[in-house]
């Protein structure tokens, strides 16, 4: 199999989910335009810069009453070559593809289809809306994504290790970060957040974005890597002296939280059933009963870090191919994970054989690293 066959060997299985859903909604046009779908169907980098909220390109899915889906692809000229060559290399041979090229200077709304025929995520007036449609087809990975997302689990961890290990005490935030940064770019993963609190903070602030003091001797290591478009959340703790009991024991406490997360996090749960269990363990292991009122717990992950923070009242139900990133904390300790909810059981992917572990409900969970 060819390198561009391997890369598209899932995209008509996407194709044809969208021609379901246009089906289903009696259109036979659907344009996308929102970065977690396009990067979902695409597997490519969207954004030039990494803040916008807007893609550079939009995809208009084009579903016949028979024959194949085909694709148009509407960006500027700026771009066009760059995601012919690179991005979208190999998208005309998979698949019917045309594209529309504008001047840098002009938008792109003019090329998009409008009426009640077109669907969209983010539709003109008179079109479809199918936000909510589309989102729910990108929760269930593909087999080729589900490979890739370990894929970039394994190189995240490897990337917050490495990290980790120059790190000293006299290292500030900003240079453990631009550290962790370089990490994740030799392993080709794009850092879309980075956060590095020192121990002074690791209480007091649960985001902590990187500062010009040193770390002290204990330092939270957190980011997000995406590759292919998939988002893999890794935290990490790094200590400059031994735990005491104390510490050592409000950690694994905090374990026993997130394995509450993890074992209700199977497919046909209710994701606000799942938040529910993970509050409710808080306090069985000794932690203020509403500690989790202080931070969001996770949620939803896969093409974007979380699609929104779950809570009690969150209805979606969880599918065969779902991921989850769970982020519990307290008392100054942080542990997260990304993980692929499947028929058989959540599996934690964000492992690295070089990282301390502990067992916990049956799992390899990260210690703290030590040094």
């Amino acid at each position: 199999m060819g390198a561009d066959e391997g890369r598209w060997g899932d995209l008509q299985e996407k194709l044809a989910r969208l021609a379901e859903l246009a089906r289903s909604h009696g259109v036979d046009t659907v344009v996308l335009r929102e970065p977690a779908n396009l990067t979902w169907l695409l597997g490519a980098r969207v954004n030039v810069p990494q803040t916008l909220d807007t893609a550079c390109l939009d995809v208009i899915v084009h579903v016949p009453a028979s024959g194949a889906v085909g694709l148009t692809v509407v960006t500027n000229a700026i771009e066009a070559p760059r995601l012919r060559d690179m991005e979208l290399a190999g998208l005309d041979d998979a698949c019917e593809t045309r594209w529309e090229v504008v001047p840098w200077w002009e938008g792109r709304d003019g090329k998009l289809p409008t009426g009640s025929r077109v669907a969209g995520d983010r539709p003109p007036s008179g079109a479809v809306p199918v936000g909510a449609d589309l989102a729910a087809a990108r929760r269930q990975l593909t087999g080729l994504q589900r490979s890739r997302l370990a894929d970039v689990c394994r190189d995240a961890a490897a990337a917050a290790t490495a990290a980790a290990q120059g790190l000293t005490p006299s290292t500030t935030g900003y240079a453990a970060a631009g550290a962790f940064a370089r990490e994740l770019l030799d392993r080709e993963l794009d850092p879309i957040v980075l956060l590095v609190g020192g121990a002074d903070r690791l209480e007091a602030h649960r985001h902590p974005l990187p500062v010009g003091e040193p770390v002290g001797d204990l330092a939270l290591l957190v980011a997000c890597g995406r590759r292919h478009g998939l988002v893999a959340s890794v935290s990490r703790i790094v200590s400059f002296a031994s735990l005491d009991a104390q510490q050592e024991d409000a950690y694994r406490r905090l374990l026993s939280v997130e394995q509450a997360f993890l074992d209700e996090s199977r497919v046909g749960a209710r994701l606000g059933d799942v938040v529910g269990a993970g509050a409710a363990a808080y306090g069985r292991n000794g932690f203020d009963p509403d500690e989790w009122h202080r931070h969001h717990q996770g949620g939803l992950s896969g093409f974007v870090p979380r699609e929104f923070p779950a809570h009690t009242t969150s209805d979606v139900v969880l599918g065969d191919g779902a991921v989850v990133a769970w982020n519990p904390s307290g008392a100054g300790w942080k542990v997260e994970d990304t993980t692929l909810v499947l028929d058989d059981g959540p599996r934690t992917l964000v492992h690295d054989d070089a990282w301390p572990t502990v067992e916990v409900g049956g799992r390899r969970r990260p210690g703290v690293l030590v040094r």
